[in-house]
């Protein structure tokens, strides 16, 4: 018979410390103990299982997220109530601790970097935000159980428009998960992991969609329960607010973005910091660090949802990243392939998209809003008025007509105009 991986984690699940022979016996007596010892040998090295004694006494156990799935294995009425453990969060030592091993960052760094080089912080996240803002709008709700599907969530992001039949909640889920995706992409070069930065994105997500609106952009100060978990966050407002900081001061100390994103997505749910919406902060706040650092976005879109739910619950109740961190590894591998593709699409903008964008989206704003029209002269003034050098000017203003004349309803997003804005306005 065919010996399987989960044949040797069902068994060493069973039997912890379990030796090769009494794994072979008990698994597959037909196998030959050199196979038994390769397997054993690659899924030791895989960080699946882990080894015990030596020699003769050598015993395997399970390990990784294979820990974690152990335990959910059993109901979690009859698994042991837990409470917040504070040594959890202290015993991480930015630089010294690392949650995702050098290897695990390596890979992640290849497959979300540029590949023609490096482009301005920030300029890359602008870029994409279009695309971002739909993505990660859709896959965040999704996972709170929205039922809105990726495209009706386009048309409502990028039109306005409500799926018929839907809860209008919903619609107020995604439309602010695009306001909170927007503000960090606005303020890139200056927001950070400090407490008003996440208040700032707990409240956009939040906003209409807590009992209490006061509560919107503000640490918690009740109880809160976890469903399907016997964790037991904690219920002080005071310890709250302490733990709160610390891990904000630890965040903002760790210098990979890899190892600084996985870490909001581990702690910021732990500590379950607000009253609600929680994981949709620590989503949206895990992307800071790598738009920052000009990195493919996470955008969950290929993360399963119940592996997620499963390693968070392997999080609140073991303390156990490591089922997360297997979930977040392959759908940030995923995502960085798709934005990989896009960022091929735009990698080589005119100077006016980068040199003078400020410049092009208050002309382009103008003109739509109080011109109605492009005007080649009124355009030339707004450059020669805003320092635009002589040698630019003109590549600078032909620009903007090209852009004018680009714009359609689906796209005016770019110069955070309106659909309605374009009526009566002479595109060409």
């Amino acid at each position: 018979m065919a010996l399987s991986d989960q044949d040797i984690l069902d068994f060493v699940g069973e039997n912890p410390g379990a030796g090769r022979d009494a794994i072979r016996k008990g698994v597959a007596r037909d196998v030959s103990e050199t196979t038994v010892w390769r397997l054993l040998k690659r899924m030791v090295e895989e960080g699946r299982l882990e080894v015990s004694g030596k020699g003769r006494a050598t015993g395997y156990r399970i390990a990784g997220g294979a820990v974690v799935r152990a335990h959910l294995s059993t109901p979690y009425n009859r698994r042991a109530p837990v409470s917040y453990r504070p040594e959890f969060l202290d015993a991480y030592v930015p630089g010294k601790t690392w949650y995702l091993s050098a290897p695990n960052r390596e890979s992640l760094l290849e497959a979300g970097r540029p590949q023609g080089g490096a482009i301005p912080a920030g300029t890359y996240a602008r870029r994409i935000l279009e695309q971002l803002l739909v993505d990660l709008s859709w896959a965040s709700s999704r996972m709170e159980g929205n039922t809105y599907d990726i495209l009706q969530t386009e048309r409502l992001i990028r039109f306005g428009e409500e799926a018929a039949g839907k809860d209008r909640k919903e619609a107020l889920m995604i439309l602010n998960h695009k306001e909170a995706i927007q503000y960090v992409v606005d303020n890139l070069d200056e927001i950070g992991l400090r407490r008003p930065d996440l208040f700032a994105i707990h409240a956009l997500l939040s906003d209409g969609l807590l009992a209490d609106p006061a509560m919107s952009g503000r640490l918690r100060a009740m109880p809160v329960g976890i469903s399907h978990s016997s964790y037991r966050p904690l219920d002080d407002a005071v310890t709250i607010a302490e733990e709160f900081d610390i891990l904000l001061h630890k965040a903002a100390q760790i210098t990979d973005p890899f190892e600084q994103s996985f870490f909001l997505l581990v702690h910021i749910p732990y500590l379950q910091a607000f009253a609600d919406v929680n994981k949709r902060t620590s989503r949206v706040a895990s992307n800071i660090p790598l738009l920052k650092s000009d990195l493919a976005p996470m955008s969950f879109t290929t993360m399963d949802d119940s592996d997620y739910i499963d390693g968070l619950i392997g999080v609140y109740e073991l303390n156990n990243v490591a089922l997360l961190r297997e979930v977040y590894m392959d759908a940030y591998l995923a995502s960085a392939e798709k934005y990989r593709i896009l960022r091929a699409e735009v990698e080589s903008p005119e100077k006016a998209a980068l040199a003078y964008r400020e410049f092009v989206r208050a002309a382009v704003r103008r003109c739509v809003l109080e011109f109605k029209e492009f005007r080649n002269d009124a355009v030339d003034e707004m450059a020669l008025a805003a320092g635009v050098p002589d040698a630019d000017r003109a590549d600078v203003v032909a620009y903007v007509r090209e852009q004018i004349a680009g714009l359609h309803e689906g796209n005016v997003i770019r110069y955070r105009l309106k659909p309605d804005d374009l009526k009566g306005v002479n595109l060409r």
